[in-house]
């Protein structure tokens, strides 16, 4: 363990050498402005895309399940971020990482399934295979954006775990993505917003792993 951990610093030592040196204060204005130029670019998209539609969902219920995902991409973003009260240069530790990333698609699951205890949709909004396909779809399309944001500042930073950074990555753009998919589709129906909004969270996921793979590694 301890030659393991020796080897750690001297290859981190070792590409710090190589990398030109840059002060955190022009490291957070790049941070900041990738994260706004993502967060303008996802909200056009968001509103090119039709932007709010309640249908004929209750304010209540479009309020509980956008907030919940909110909230879930509040955490996951604190979680998948820097802190300073991690004591670790090597950002936040494996497991943090694991449980944030596994347990988020069932809980917010877990919300769509109490959204239609409390508030049970018409039989008739029901929708069919392609309704779910395209809505799955601009879900995707939604939070590829927010990913892409979020991956490039960390570009050749992890050396430990990048494929579980990157997918704790993707499911923070997941949970961003299914707050908007809340925003806009009209469909109250359960199976619809499992199929369509939360299912999507985990296609992101694993997109995250593998491109934090690729990008984050330190080479």
């Amino acid at each position: 363990m301890t030659t393991h951990t020796s080897d750690l610093r001297a290859r981190i030592l070792a590409e710090v050498k190589k990398a030109p040196s840059v002060t955190r204060a022009t490291q957070r204005r790049r941070v900041a402005l990738v994260s706004a130029i993502g967060a303008l670019a996802t909200a056009s998209m968001f509103f090119a895309m039709g932007g709010v539609k309640a249908g004929s969902r209750p304010a209540e219920l479009v309020a509980f399940t956008a907030g919940f995902g909110l909230f879930a991409a509040a955490v996951l973003t604190r979680l998948s971020s820097p802190s300073k009260r991690v004591p670790s240069m090597l950002g936040r530790p494996r497991s943090v990482l694991v449980t944030a990333t596994v347990i988020a698609a069932p809980v917010l699951a877990l919300v769509v399934l109490a959204a239609g205890l409390v508030w049970p949709h018409d039989p008739a909004d029901e929708v069919g295979g392609r309704v779910h396909l395209a809505c799955g779809a601009m879900t995707l399309a939604q939070g590829a954006l927010p990913l892409v944001a979020m991956l490039i500042p960390k570009r050749g930073t992890d050396p430990v775990h990048p494929a579980i950074t990157g997918a704790a990555l993707g499911m923070t753009a997941g949970g961003w993505t299914v707050m908007m998919a809340y925003l806009r589709c009209p469909h109250p129906d359960g199976a619809h917003c499992l199929i369509a909004h939360v299912l999507p969270t985990l296609v992101l996921s694993a997109v995250g792993a593998a491109l934090g793979a690729i990008l984050l590694r330190m080479r």
